[in-house]
């Protein structure tokens, strides 16, 4: 295991002290994400070349709506999900659609599902096939995909999360180094959430029209291009059903940790797969490893903060010695500095 100097352990303390949010830098300023559908099929098609030029389209937006993220990200939890992350040296991503009981993706397919209905024309019959074909084709409940997500908050000592996480019983906030986290896990993006309805609407307008424009041009062979043009806008949807939600969560400023997996058959990606029960229903999951890698990387972990508790100091002893035990060099514990009323 890589040691931790004490020169810059502090530097990385003080870049937690003092981070604030950048604004979103400029598309040119930064490289283009990279897809989370990397192995596209329709990028073997006789419209590989249109499509493309619309995917580096979308992702010139997509990545200027999305900001460089914070120095640590926060996974707030209770004591139960605290000891599991740490004994087991790793984090759930769950299913996306068993989020809040389905309701999140359900939000953002609504959407999808309103702005294909704007675009229904009775006087277009292959325009009407398309978007029959889409309504059906864009509902994640019938991808031979899944989206898994760990979620996390920019901020580690916030009220409101306190509020849902802390209670009586008290919670706790896992702060992992971002930049530890891109480099740590070769299918998985780090994503920020989008809470404006107005960017929201556009990002998915945006993706139709281009599919639409393109299905009616010369390249394109009627109700034959409709299957990839189907499938473009299937890999693109992702990236916005993983990150959309209700403008009245905005204060969480939540990322998510994102993985795609191809489930249509087995193999690596399903073997992968776990299964809790949560909610009376059978929830997927996947672990993604926090543990310090012998000879390698260091654990993501910067610091665990113990949100508001009676006797706070016993927790954190308690922290500490599981931080030793499990060789997690160089994150630091500390306690809340607000108060439950």
């Amino acid at each position: 295991m890589n040691e931790t100097s004490d020169g810059e352990l502090n530097a990385e303390l003080e870049q937690l002290d003092n981070w604030t949010s950048a604004p979103p830098p400029s598309a040119t300023a930064q490289e283009l994400l990279t897809p989370l559908v990397p192995e596209a099929h329709w990028t073997s098609t006789q419209l590989a070349v249109p499509l493309i030029a619309s995917s580096q389209a979308f992702y010139a937006e997509w990545t200027a709506l999305q900001a460089e993220p914070p120095y640590a990200i926060y996974h707030y939890t209770d004591a139960c999900g605290l000891n599991a992350i740490l004994e087991a040296g790793c984090i759930w991503a769950s299913d996306l659609m068993y989020l809040a009981g389905g309701r999140e993706t359900d939000y953002a397919c609504d959407l999808v599902r309103g702005q294909i209905g704007r675009r229904w024309n009775r006087a277009d019959p292959l325009l009407n096939e398309f978007c029959e074909k889409a309504q059906a084709a864009l509902d994640p409940i019938g991808w031979q995909r899944s989206i898994f997500a760990a979620c996390f908050c920019e901020n580690g000592d916030a009220l409101g999360q306190w509020r849902a996480y802390a209670g009586p019983r008290g919670g706790y906030a896992v702060g992992l180094r971002a930049s530890a986290l891109r480099g740590r896990y070769a299918i998985t993006a780090l994503r920020r959430v989008v809470y404006d309805p107005r960017r929201q609407e556009a990002l998915v307008g945006g993706l139709l029209d281009r599919a639409i424009l393109l299905l009616r041009s010369q390249q394109a062979r009627g109700a034959e291009s409709m299957g990839p043009i189907l499938e473009f806008l299937a890999d693109h949807l992702v990236e916005l059903i993983a990150c959309f939600k209700q403008v009245a969560f905005r204060d969480d400023c939540e990322w998510r940790l994102l993985l795609v997996a191809d489930t249509a058959y087995p193999g690596e990606a399903l073997s992968q797969v776990r299964f809790r029960r949560a909610g009376g229903h059978i929830v997927p999951y996947v672990e993604l490893d926090l543990s310090a890698r012998l000879g390698a990387d260091a654990s993501p972990i910067a610091e665990v903060i113990c949100g508001p508790l009676e006797r706070a100091e016993l927790s954190m002893r308690a922290i500490q010695l599981l931080f030793k035990k499990r060789a997690i060099a160089g994150a630091r514990v500390r306690s809340s500095a607000l108060a439950m009323r």
